[in-house]
């Protein structure tokens, strides 16, 4: 064949295909939320029939149009919790409150008959119910959209199949104290969760990820369509779609990047880089995926990151200006001693409260731990805090993990008992306790994008000892003028409100850092040493400084501010998809 003729047959190929691609991304933004014709007639006519037979529920499948009428109800539902899919699977029953009073029911499945405007918020969280930092941030989030219009209804998609909707929020009471409006939160309940984990794709890891991200977002559009987009959880791959195929507005709270120069930078400092194919094969992978993490941003209405670290890296990455950060919310209010407090009357503890994973290095905290007592003297002895690790497991590898930490600690290092407790999965009311009587807070994790455990250890009055990198460096720990009540531009041991170390595993540990910060080791001697009134200072000063940045009602009063935005957004977008 020519090649002008080659040439004319592959133009012509895309040109088609672009086509096809037009007519697709504005049929289906229309398709999906459109239910199909006499709906409301079928609807009506089950709700009398059940109510014909005692106790008898009207159960309806209306095939790929399913989400659509899930949607038209939930929208003229007086109580829009009732069409959860997680009884009836794609199949949509009718809620005892509206079957009651159906003539109204049906009525307000009339947008026009309607005196109310209501959205459907999409939270994508498929592992809501971890219990964790980037849960918390969530359920604030769909606690602050539900009070900001009382007709507005989240939506959950999430993959924590063995649980009920109400055992989920009892959960986020029992972790949270949250009480949140259970009439307007309904859970919808994805199948293919196993797609977004790591397990899944032991090779490939992220590209696998993000392809099952996609997967599951498509899963959840079709079961049940909002009108905005929240991922509060982090599947930037999803954004694209999303905005092809909804044509709705996304939010992305991003709580770190998925790859980030500092990944790739790490890659480079290993010795073995220059020689090894696969180090350098593995950093072109990574370097393809950065381009793609690039374009995914470009999809992104409004752009929210938690931290200094992490919204320099978004940034970088997707060349926005317009991300913002809002910090999460901490609780700080619910955790501050009322009162003044002249006098240290805490216990000598030292707590971490981290989940029980590797990357949250107890086992750096265990081992400097242990030089601790074989550093110092015997008289010192008695100044030695007793050591506190308190976290959740969310698998038998988490559990496996505490375990392999307890005969690390007791067996291998022969510290004794009376000075190391492990804490698996305590309430938090517990948790609460051991916050408000000790003296210390310690968090190892390297780069850390945020670091919401410190915060409720200063918002506690403990002292912290953190790792000098991302959130509690930049973000937390930060040196605070409490006459004038700010931020102080620079350290001094009248501003002091915690303490950092770094520790030759590091990845990007250097010479500077060993000049400039001591181990773990060498800040237990230093905190060991100081006097009750120092302690009770920096105590005081990193209260306040938390009070004022980290409380929940800041990130409320932050979250309204997304969700004005996403007001005057929302119905251009609505426009479109008509």
């Amino acid at each position: 064949m020519p090649a002008s003729k080659v040439f004319t047959v592959i133009i012509g190929t895309l040109m088609a295909l672009m086509v096809i691609w037009g007519i697709l991304t504005r049929l289906i933004p229309h398709f999906l939320p459109t239910p199909p014709v006499k709906w409301r007639l079928r609807v009506n006519n089950a709700i009398k029939k059940a109510n014909s037979v005692e106790n008898k529920t009207p159960v309806m499948d209306f095939g790929w149009k399913t989400g659509a009428v899930r949607r038209q109800m939930i929208l003229a539902s007086s109580n829009p919790s009732d069409y959860t899919n997680k009884r009836f699977g794609n199949a949509i029953h009718v809620g005892k409150t509206d079957r009651e009073n159906r003539e109204a029911f049906i009525n307000r499945m009339v947008p026009q008959l309607r005196s109310y405007k209501r959205n459907i918020f999409g939270f994508f969280h498929p592992y809501c119910n971890a219990g964790g930092g980037g849960e918390k941030v969530l359920w604030k989030a769909v606690e602050s959209t539900l009070q900001k219009n009382p007709q507005d209804v989240v939506v959950i998609y999430t993959g924590d199949n063995d649980v009920s909707g109400p055992e989920i929020l009892a959960n986020v009471y029992k972790r949270f104290e949250y009480k949140l409006d259970e009439s307007r939160i309904v859970f919808i309940f994805l199948k293919r969760r196993y797609l977004v984990d790591s397990k899944t794709w032991p090779r490939l890891t992220l590209l696998g990820q993000a392809l099952g991200s996609i997967i599951l977002a498509f899963e959840a559009l079709y079961k049940l369509p909002p009108d905005v987009w929240c991922d509060t959880m982090g599947y930037p791959f999803t954004y694209p779609f999303i905005h092809w195929f909804a044509s709705i507005p996304v939010i992305a709270y991003t709580h770190y990047p998925i790859i980030s120069s500092d990944m790739l930078d790490k890659l480079i400092l290993l010795p073995s880089f220059k020689s090894s194919l696969k180090l350098k094969l593995k950093y072109y992978y990574w370097k393809l995926f950065m381009l793609l993490y690039k374009f995914a941003g470009k999809f992104v209405d409004v752009s929210i990151t938690n931290s200094t670290w992490t919204n320099n890296h978004i940034k970088q990455i997707w060349s926005t200006g317009s991300s913002k950060i809002i910090y999460p919310p901490c609780s700080t209010e619910n955790l501050v001693f009322k009162g003044i407090k002249e006098k240290w009357t805490r216990k000598n503890r030292a707590v971490v409260i981290a989940q029980f994973r590797p990357e949250k290095r107890h086992e750096l905290i265990i081992r400097s731990f242990a030089s601790l007592l074989d550093t110092i003297s015997v008289e010192q002895r008695s100044k030695v805090p007793q050591l506190i690790l308190i976290g959740s497991t969310r698998s038998d590898k988490d559990r496996e993990y505490v375990e392999e930490l307890k005969k690390l600690a007791y067996e291998t290092l022969k510290i004794p008992a009376n000075l190391v407790e492990f804490h698996t999965d305590c309430q938090y009311e517990q948790m609460k306790t051991f916050l408000h009587t000790s003296s210390y807070g310690i968090n190892a994790m390297w780069n850390e994008h945020f670091g919401i455990a410190v915060v409720e250890y200063i918002a506690s009055g403990l002292i912290p000892l953190v790792h000098a990198s991302a959130g509690p460096l930049l973000d937390i720990v930060v040196p605070w003028d409490s006459k004038r009540r700010v931020q102080a531009d620079h350290d001094s041991i009248y501003n002091r409100t915690g303490f950092f170390f770094k520790d030759p595993s590091d990845p990007d540990y250097g010479k500077k850092d060993y000049e400039t910060y001591p181990t773990l080791t060498d800040l237990f001697i230093t905190v060991i040493n100081l006097t009750d009134d120092e302690k009770l200072q920096i105590s005081q000063r990193g209260q306040q400084c938390v009070l004022n940045k980290f409380s929940d009602l800041s990130f409320s009063r932050a979250w309204n501010e997304v969700l004005e935005e996403i007001e005057e957004i929302e119905p251009e977008y609505a426009k479109r998809r008509s």
